[in-house]
């Protein structure tokens, strides 16, 4: 029986969807989740809603996540 969205084409998932991992990225050291990104000598750090900030180091954060306090003390060399 056709659906309303039968006229549409088929779309294809791509089977990978795993995150892609980055030097830059600032990860909790527990969970793994995203905490910020090493970007031109500071931390940035992206929430919902558009609120974005840029920190110095060393940054310190709680992962949204598991609650885990995180730092860093800057990009990896």
């Amino acid at each position: 029986m056709p659906t309303h969205n039968s006229h549409l084409p088929a779309v294809r998932c791509a089977q990978d969807r795993t995150p892609r991992i980055s030097s830059n990225d600032w990860r909790c050291s527990r969970c793994g989740a995203l905490l910020g990104i090493h970007r031109d000598g500071l931390m940035h750090v992206s929430f919902a809603r558009g609120h974005e900030y840029l920190f110095s180091y060393p940054a310190t954060a709680t992962c949204r996540h598991c609650g885990t306090m995180s730092q860093t003390k800057g990009p990896a060399r």
